[in-house]
């Protein structure tokens, strides 16, 4: 039987301030060598991405994002996909997909093997044009690299 692998996965956008967030989290796991068992990706804004993961050999997930979820700057929420909805107004998925939510169904639709997911999502201050981060997620970002790694290393 293959090994089972584990996946933090950082989606996002450099150029869109706070949306970068998932993005840099992976990367100050990569530059920092935590990920020794585990594998960190950033995939960007190409959400659809993700299915390459959803393989036999996949145990678990960890997606990093920025969410609208009417909570502070820098508040973030650990959840299953399944315990939440999508705000996003449906439409047709494209290669710049971010909604886990649809990716997932697409995935069963399509008879993927659907690991363990788990999201990290993060409040962003500013998603202005903007190849910065905010200060409040700047000052967070050891505990998000602290709670992802925690996270993925869960049973």
């Amino acid at each position: 039987m293959p090994e089972k692998k584990r996946y933090i996965i950082g989606l996002g956008n450099y150029s869109k301030n706070d949306d970068s967030i998932g993005l840099r989290i992976v990367e100050h796991i990569i530059d920092n060598n935590l990920d020794t068992d585990f594998q960190a990706i950033e995939v960007g804004n190409d959400g659809l991405r993700l299915l390459n993961y959803f393989a036999p050999e996949t145990e678990k997930i960890l997606v990093l994002d920025c969410a609208l979820m009417d909570k502070k700057p820098g508040d973030y929420v650990l959840f299953n996909p399944d315990e939440v909805s999508s705000r996003k107004q449906a439409g047709k998925i494209s290669t710049h997909e971010g909604d886990i939510l649809k990716i997932i169904d697409l995935a069963k639709q399509l008879d993927y093997p659907v690991p363990l997911i788990r999201c990290l999502a993060i409040e962003p201050k500013s998603l202005e044009m903007d190849m910065t981060l905010s200060g409040i997620l700047q000052k967070k970002i050891e505990e998000y690299v602290r709670i992802a790694i925690e996270e993925i290393r869960k049973k």
